[in-house]
């Protein structure tokens, strides 16, 4: 009897709230949860079909795609032109109107309002070594309907927005094709003809540097409609220069055509003075450097030979290098700068020449300024066929700038996000659960005290 007492007494002084009450309140909200298990399961089909139903009107909604930056320079960050990229350029307001555009929603929304239905976000967001970050060359772009777009579906709209970045992008990244809009009309108006030559030839080159350039990346790409190539271009570059343009500056030349006879023969004078004082001061230290050669030569000769010992170990006489050397480096420069001089004063002194032999003849002006503006028309035609096939492969070479993988053909249960919801509903039918346990549990404890 003392030894039940003992146990008995043992077992009332146990803690309140130990492990055996908690297993006895999580048995009782077991048997709630059984006894009621059809109405737990409507209920978990009802918040079920709730999400199921909240994910369907969101995909509904919103369509994703995933931008992929094709191209060398992408993994550091940089553009197809060296410049540093930015992904949030595809909700710029040029981007924007582009966009509006397209879809037809004109004075039905601003670009700032439109931005906002967009949303990016890199596909690999992370750091490598917590200082480096990682450089992302994948980006997710969605676009949500939120009502201000009309009938257009956010699928419609997130295909035009693809189209729009990637001509915004080619044409702002790409090659610059600013020279091909160079305006050479009414050249002499503005200078003198033989100015208006220069700019001519300045043009033409131009031209044929920007196709050489082109082609060097396409040797083999023909326009797909002409079959025109870079190359062919090239050569009617320089055709261009090496004919039409030397025969007008020849023309120019041995008729003496000027706007301003006299403005231009005093400017002849005048740089023909100033080319002469130069080339006299580049001759006079020519001649000092070999002076100076001459003697530095005679004098240390004997000194600048030094024993060397080669890497068979065997001695011969090395010439060091001296101020001798220098010398004769900078003597080399004054006498190519004195030749370039002297066939500059040759040049000008002709035109001069042939200014003063000739009058003014209407007729050769006329005939110069008709020329001017068949080279001018020429140039255009030549600079409106670079641009046509510089589009055409920038257009086939953005196809690898960047990639749209967009999925149009996602099944039922991704459209109505079956496995989130489920999920998402076993969580709350979780969380319930627990909350009945607790009450269970404090009532138990609030009844033992």
């Amino acid at each position: 009897m003392k030894e039940d007492n003992r146990l008995r007494t043992a077992r009332d002084t146990k803690p309140s709230g130990g492990p055996g009450k908690g297993w006895r309140s999580l048995r009782k909200t077991f048997e709630v949860f059984r006894k009621r298990r059809v109405l737990v399961f409507i209920c978990f089909l009802i918040v079920s079909l709730a999400l199921c139903g909240f994910h369907y009107y969101r995909n509904r909604h919103t369509a994703s795609t995933v931008l992929s930056l094709d191209y060398e320079e992408a993994s550091r960050g940089l553009t197809p032109n060296q410049t540093r990229f930015n992904i949030f350029e595809i909700q710029s307001a040029e981007v924007m109107e582009r966009l509006i555009e397209y879809a037809g929603l004109q004075e039905q929304i601003t670009p700032d309002e439109l931005s906002e239905c967009i949303s990016v976000q890199p596909t690999h967001d992370k750091s490598v070594s917590g200082k480096v970050n990682y450089i992302s060359t994948s980006y997710t772009v969605s676009f949500t309907n939120n009502g201000i777009v009309g009938k257009r579906t956010a699928e419609d709209m997130l295909s035009l927005l693809c189209r729009a970045y990637c001509e915004y992008f080619v044409e702002h990244y790409g090659f610059n094709p600013s020279i091909l809009s160079f305006d050479v009309n009414d050249l002499k108006f503005n200078d003198e003809y033989l100015m208006a030559v220069d700019l001519l030839e300045l043009k033409c080159t131009q031209l044929e540097n920007y196709v050489k350039l082109r082609g060097r990346d396409s040797k083999n790409y023909q326009d797909p409609d002409t079959g025109v190539t870079f190359s062919a271009l090239e050569q009617r570059a320089k055709n261009l220069a090496a004919y039409d343009i030397a025969t007008l500056r020849s023309y120019v030349i041995e008729n003496g055509i000027a706007n301003d006879r006299p403005g231009l023969n005093s400017m002849l004078n005048y740089k023909i003075r100033m080319d002469r004082l130069i080339y006299d001061k580049l001759m006079a230290a020519y001649d000092e450097d070999n002076k100076g050669i001459e003697i530095y030569d005679a004098a240390m000769s004997a000194v600048v030979m030094i024993p060397t010992q080669d890497e068979t170990m065997n001695y011969y006489m090395s010439r060091t290098n001296t101020g001798m050397d220098n010398m004769a480096i900078h003597a080399d420069q004054q006498l190519t700068g004195a030749m370039e001089r002297l066939e500059q004063i040759s040049y000008n002194t002709y035109l001069a020449e042939k200014l003063e032999a000739n009058v003014f003849d209407r007729a050769k002006a006329e005939r110069a300024d008709a020329m001017i503006h068949d080279i001018e028309t020429s140039l255009e035609t030549l600079a409106s066929d670079i641009q046509a096939l510089d589009s055409a492969y920038t257009s086939t070479k953005a196809r690898n700038y960047i990639g749209f993988s967009i999925d149009d053909g996602a099944g039922l249960a991704d459209r109505v996000g079956l496995a989130p919801s489920l999920l998402y509903a076993a969580l709350i039918l979780f969380a319930a659960y627990t909350l009945v346990f607790l009450g269970i549990f404090l009532s138990d404890k609030e009844k033992e005290v």
